[in-house]
C-alpha cells in the first residue's frame, strides 16, 4: 500500500527566534531541541509581519500582507484567497485546524472593546462552508473565548468561573505579569495538545492528514502556571538590550500608533524595574517550556498512530517579542530582531537532520515549501519559493534577502523592511528618516547609520534591492489566460 505523508504544522504566538534551547540555553526547550537535531534549524527566517493576523495569514496563503487582505490586526483575510487547506485538500487530505487562527477580527467592529462573536468570528466561507478550507476547526483566540473556555466550563466550572472572574491573575500581578494558579491540565495550551491528540488518535491513516496546531502563547499576558516559572528560579535570566538613548532614537511618527483604536500605544518606554523585567522574561520562558512539553505529547501520539516516519514537521511563529530590548515590549511598528526573527525548525523524511543554515526563509515560503515536500506543485499566485532544497541539503540559499512589512495606513505607518546578511534598511513611506543598521559590526541595532555619510553607498544599494523586492513582490494575480 502507498504510504502517506502526513503534515503537522505547530505555531506559536510571539516567539523569538532565540527563545529555543538550542539558541539559548536559558530556555528549557528539550522537545525542540529534539525536532532540530531531527531535522533542519533556520537562523535566518523573518517574519512578514510583526503583528499577528497579516503574518498567520502569510503562513496560510504563501502571499504577502498586501495582497491577500489582512494587512494589519482588525482586517479579514479574504475568503476567494486560496489556502494551504485548498491546495491539499485537493490531494485528499483531512484538514484540521486547533488553536489559535487570527484570521478576522477578535473585536466587533467600529473600534469596540467587545469581543466578537465566535459564531460569526469562526463562521465559515460563503462559497463553500468551511472555515478557510479547514474539515475540521477548534479555535480558541488570545481572549480564551471559543470552544476552550465551553470545554472548560464542562471540566471543571469553578475554574471557569474564576477565570472569568480575574483570569487567575496571582495576588501580586504586576501588569501583564504574574503566574497562573490555573492547573496546567486545564490550561489553554494544554487543550490545544488534547485536542491535536485527539484528531491524530482518531484519524484513519489511510487518508494523510494536515493538521495545525496553533498555541496562543507566548502571548501576553506573561501568565504561565506556577510550577513551570518554578523550573527557571534558580536560572540567571539576563537583561535586554538598552542603550540609554533609545527612546529618544525612534521616530516621533510612531506616536501614531495609538490612532483607531490600535495599542500598545506610541512606542512608550516600558516602566517595568529590572526585578519585574526580569520576572517577565522568565515567565515568557516558562510559557515556552509549557509549550514544549505539550508538543512532547503531541509527538508521543504521532507515534502512538505509527505515522510519525511519514510525518512533515514545520514549527515557527508568527512574529517575535520585544521582552525589553530598547525599552520595548510586545509588537507594533519595530523590526529589531527580537521582534521580527522567528524560530524555524523542518523535520521529516527527505529533509537534512541536525543542518543549522543562514539562509533566508520567509512565511510566504511555508506553503510551497510544504506543497513540494509532499509531491505537489506551487500553483500560481503563490508568492513564497520552496525551501526543500535548502532542506534537503541541495543547495546553500534560494534567497538573498528577508522582506518584513508593517502597514497601517489608516494611521499613517507604512514600513518596510529588507534584511541581507549584514545589513537590515527600514524605509517609512512619506518620511526623509529611516533606520540603516549594520548588523556584523552593531548585532544589537544601536546605531543608525541612515544618516551617515560613510554610509551612503551602502544605503543606495539597499534601497534599490527594496525597490526591485517590492516590484517584484506585487501580486500577480488574476492570472493572465490569453494573448490580448
Amino acid at each position: 500500500m502507498e504510504r502517506k505523508t502526513h503534515i503537522w504544522l505547530i505555531t506559536t504566538d510571539q516567539m523569538r527566534a532565540d527563545a529555543v534551547g538550542i539558541e539559548n540555553a536559558t530556555v528549557l526547550t528539550p522537545e525542540l531541541d529534539k525536532l532540530a537535531a531531527e531535522g533542519t534549524f533556520f537562523t535566518g527566517a523573518y517574519c512578514a509581519s510583526p503583528v499577528c493576523t497579516p503574518s498567520r495569514a502569510s503562513i496560510f496563503t504563501g502571499r504577502y500582507p498586501h495582497v491577500h487582505g489582512a494587512w494589519s490586526i482588525g482586517t479579514t483575510l479574504k475568503e476567494d484567497e486560496i489556502t494551504l487547506c485548498d491546495h491539499l485538500k485537493k490531494a485528499d487530505y483531512k484538514t484540521i485546524g486547533i488553536g489559535k487562527m487570527h484570521f478576522r477580527p477578535q473585536m466587533k467592529e467600529d473600534f469596540s472593546q467587545e469581543y466578537e462573536d465566535p459564531i460569526h468570528r469562526d463562521r465559515g466561507r460563503s462559497f463553500d462552508g468551511t472555515y478557510y478550507g479547514f474539515d475540521e476547526h477548534h479555535i480558541t483566540e488570545d481572549n480564551c473565548i471559543g470552544e476552550y473556555l465551553e470545554w472548560l466550563k464542562a471540566q471543571d466550572p469553578d475554574t471557569a468561573e474564576r477565570f472569568l472572574k480575574d483570569r487567575f491573575r496571582s495576588s501580586d500581578a504586576q501588569s501583564d505579569i504574574w503566574e497562573s494558579e490555573i492547573p496546567p491540565e486545564l490550561h489553554q495550551t494544554y487543550w490545544v495538545a488534547e485536542r491535536s491528540i485527539e484528531a491524530i488518535l482518531s484519524h484513519n491513516t489511510d487518508q494523510p492528514l494536515f493538521l495545525w496546531s496553533s498555541f496562543v502563547d507566548p502571548h501576553h499576558p506573561f501568565d504561565p502556571p506556577k510550577a513551570y516559572t518554578d523550573m527557571y528560579a534558580n536560572i540567571e535570566i539576563s537583561a535586554p538590550i538598552r542603550e540609554a538613548d533609545d527612546v529618544n532614537l525612534r521616530p516621533q511618527h510612531l506616536l501614531r500608533q495609538g490612532l483607531r483604536g490600535y495599542w500598545p500605544g506610541g512606542g512608550q518606554e516600558h516602566s517595568l524595574d529590572e526585578n519585574n523585567i526580569k520576572r517577565l522574561i522568565r515567565n515568557y520562558y516558562a510559557m515556552i517550556t509549557f509549550i514544549d512539553e505539550q508538543i512532547g505529547r503531541i509527538k508521543k501520539a504521532w507515534r502512538q498512530k505509527e505515522i510519525y516516519d511519514d510525518l512533515i514537521i514545520l514549527f515557527t511563529s508568527d512574529h517575535g517579542e520585544l521582552l525589553g530590548d530598547h525599552g520595548l515590549l510586545y509588537k507594533g511598528p519595530w523590526f529589531y530582531e527580537g521582534l521580527t526573527r522567528i524560530p524555524m525548525i523542518v523535520c521529516g523524511p527527505g529533509i537534512a537532520s541536525g543542518q543549522r543554515t543562514s539562509a533566508f526563509m520567509e512565511h510566504v515560503d511555508i506553503v510551497p515549501t510544504l506543497l513540494e515536500a509532499v509531491g505537489l506543485n506551487s500553483t500560481y499566485g503563490i508568492q513564497g519559493v520552496s525551501q526543500l532544497g535548502v532542506l534537503a541539503g541541495r543547495v546553500s540559499h534560494v534567497r538573498d534577502s528577508a522582506l518584513t512589512a508593517y502597514i497601517a495606513h489608516d494611521r499613517g505607518i507604512n514600513a518596510k523592511c529588507l534584511r541581507t546578511s549584514q545589513y537590515k534598511l527600514v524605509v517609512f513611506a512619506g518620511e526623509t528618516y529611516g533606520e540603516l543598521y549594520d548588523l556584523k559590526e552593531d548585532p544589537q541595532e544601536n546605531i543608525n547609520r541612515f544618516e551617515d555619510s560613510a554610509f551612503r553607498e551602502i544605503r543606495s544599494f539597499m534601497m534599490e534591492l527594496l525597490a526591485h523586492r517590492m516590484i517584484q513582490d506585487q501580486d500577480p494575480l488574476p492570472e493572465r489566460r490569453s494573448s490580448w
